[in-house]
Formats: structure tokens, sequence, C-alpha cells
């Protein structure tokens, strides 16, 4: 059902090749909220806790097709204004966009800005582990789709108001997206974070060490 909040393990297979590109276990998802390719979220809205599946997506409900606009051709002389050399193969990022290089020949670079996936038929084996149903697990189940927060790392305290304790490890335009969703699928309409800056286990360990006994 969309809005469920389920635990899910995965493994995504290029169908062509076999090859894996994609998998993890226990990640906490909303169906319906765009976390997972459209083929797979609309396959999760139909599956219950415990059901295992093997999903084929298209393109279109994937990464989309290749589009022959994305490629383009630069001179070489860009990658030397800033010392790099590029070879077919290598992979760079530009203007916030992720680009592979085709070829290099005659002081021409092509480059091609599709995803590697795109145009591709995905394979998903995914099985619904659990689904959630705790508010507080479904907001730490949610930092972690965002973060690499393990859920022992957070408190989460529910009132009126959300308050969520963690490490300063969030950045805010997370925040910001985490903030969103609880408001809108868990329905809470304040949310506040609150960071832990805790001494590293060592510091204190040394401090024990170095600790003078009292004499007698």
């Amino acid at each position: 059902m969309e809005k469920d909040f389920v635990k899910i393990k995965y493994e995504g297979k290029i169908k062509e090749t076999g090859q894996t590109f994609d998998k993890g276990d226990d990640l906490c998802v909303i169906v319906g909220a765009g976390q997972v390719l459209k083929g797979l979220d609309k396959e999760l809205a139909n599956m219950k806790a415990g059901e295992k599946k093997t999903v084929e997506i298209k393109p279109k409900d994937g990464l989309g097709g290749r589009k022959p606009e994305f490629v383009k051709t630069v001179p070489l002389s860009e990658f030397k204004k800033h010392g790099t050399k590029p070879v077919p193969g290598m992979v760079f990022k530009a203007d916030n966009s992720e680009g592979r290089v085709l070829s290099v020949s005659g002081g021409r670079v092509k480059i091609d800005f599709n995803h590697p996936l795109a145009g591709k038929v995905l394979m998903y084996d995914v099985e619904v582990k659990a689904k959630i149903e705790n508010p507080e697990d479904k907001i730490k189940g949610l930092i972690g789709f965002y973060t690499k927060i393990s859920p022992e790392q957070l408190t989460v305290n529910i009132s009126d108001m959300v308050e969520i304790i963690a490490p300063p490890l969030i950045h805010p335009v997370m925040k910001k997206k985490i903030a969103d969703d609880v408001r809108k699928y868990v329905e809470k309409k304040s949310v506040k974070f609150s960071e832990i800056f805790e001494v590293p286990k060592e510091t204190v360990e040394k401090k024990v060490e170095e600790k003078p006994e009292k004499k007698e």
C-alpha cells in the first residue's frame, strides 16, 4: 500500500549481463514515495511482509532510455586546463553531471552524460522483510535511508513535536528532506533536530590511563 514503511532486502542486476549494480539489506523505504525506481515501487505496493519476488524493470520504469543529446564532444584543451588526461572509460563530474569518456581522437573528447543504466532492462530480486508500524522506527528508518547513521545512534522523542537526537553528521539539506518526509508520511507538524557531541572513546581511555594514582 502507498505510504507504508517497509524494510526490504534487494539485489539489482542488469538483465543482459547478469551484473549486480546494487544490493542492500534492512533498507527502510516508503512505498510510493519515489525512493526506489518506479517499476520497483509499483511491485512493492502489491507485496506483503515475508513475500519475495523477481521484478523485471523496463527502461521507462527504470532509468529511462538513452538520449543522443547527452553525448557531447568537447576540446581536449578543456581537460588540459585542469591538468587531466582523459582516457576511454574514465568517469568524471562536470556541472553537477557525471560523464564517461567514450573516445579521445583528433584533439576532441567524446563524453556520454547518460546514466550508465539508461536504456537497460533491470532485474530486481526483492524481499519485503517487514512492514514498519511504530512511528519511532519509521523515523529512524527514514534517517537511515538518507544517511549512514544506524538506529542505535539515534533517539527519537515523539509528542506533539518530533525531536530527533543524533550525532552531528546530517547535512542541513538532508535535515530539511527528513523533516518534510516526517511531516508528510508520519503526519507530525513540527520536527526538531538536537545534536550530541561525544568525547571519542579513545580520548576517555587515554585520560583514565594517565590519571595519577593517589598516594597514601
